[in-house]
């Protein structure tokens, strides 16, 4: 059997695709997406998966959109902070860099030239990305990006939200399971978690906070903070809130992809 090129255009997941289907893409599009999660603890009501579900299927949104390819997803990452309960997997800060340096190096090597990493462990691999993105550009010749999910939406997520706080696996995180993969959420189990009520200056237990230095949580701090894993009101999730957060993050991840791929 051979390819049609003209089917190729509705292809964009490379696990899906064969070798040749791949080389026919690259004559549309040398843009790469890659969801790049961890796999860890997500209060009562959520997933092990959510870091990664979240930003694999918003990759799927922006591919069938604008002209991308989606990478199969990185499923660990650095997750220290979440080791105080069962399921939690973590990498060193070395070990994850070098591996998702290598993942998308490879890439370059058959045809790929920009790389979007979409990050749905944002906040705590924040600064491990931004490494990687650095050294594909200096030592790769790549022109990589990394996307944290909560700056994408964060505009939106701060006129919508309800909740005063959300932190893990609370509201924001919540609704957009609620929208993406409701069977996978149990909301009866969802219970509120407040902080403490104050915090260091220039710190704080909110995604949208007043977060203006570099701080991390131990697994003993979390395991302090929270008997059941997350920090904030998932309660307050809709489904509603996470379509409004997926949208504002799909729609400015495709100005990017557009915007890579007019200049290429």
């Amino acid at each position: 059997m051979t390819t049609d090129p003209a089917a190729t255009d509705d292809l964009y997941r490379v696990a899906e695709m064969t070798w040749r289907e791949i080389e026919t893409a690259l004559e549309r599009t040398t843009t790469l997406l890659l969801p790049v999660g961890t796999t860890e603890q997500h209060g009562h009501h959520l997933p092990l998966g959510v870091d990664v579900y979240m930003p694999e299927a918003i990759g799927e949104r922006v591919a069938e959109r604008s002209p991308a390819l989606l990478a199969p997803p990185i499923w660990y990452g650095v997750s220290p902070h979440h080791t105080f309960k069962p399921g939690t997997f973590t990498l060193s800060s070395e070990t994850f860099q070098r591996y998702v340096t290598d993942v998308c190096a490879s890439a370059g090597h058959w045809g790929i030239e920009n790389v979007v990493m979409l990050n749905g462990h944002y906040l705590a691999q924040d600064p491990e990305l931004e490494i990687v993105a650095r050294n594909l550009r200096s030592e790769h010749g790549l022109e990589a990006f990394h996307a944290p999910l909560v700056e994408l939406f964060a505009e939106v997520a701060e006129e919508i939200r309800t909740g005063e706080v959300s932190f893990h696996a609370s509201e924001f995180e919540t609704s957009i399971m609620l929208e993406l993969l409701p069977e996978l959420v149990d909301m009866d189990a969802a219970e509120r978690v407040d902080p403490p009520a104050k915090s260091l200056p220039l710190t704080d237990y909110d995604a949208l906070g007043d977060n203006k230095v570099g701080w991390s949580l131990t697994a003993e701090d979390m395991d302090e903070l929270t008997p059941t894993g997350n920090i904030g009101d998932p309660t307050v999730a809709t489904a509603e809130t996470g379509a409004a957060l997926v949208d504002a993050a799909v729609s400015e991840l495709c100005r990017l992809v557009d915007a890579l791929e007019e200049t290429g």
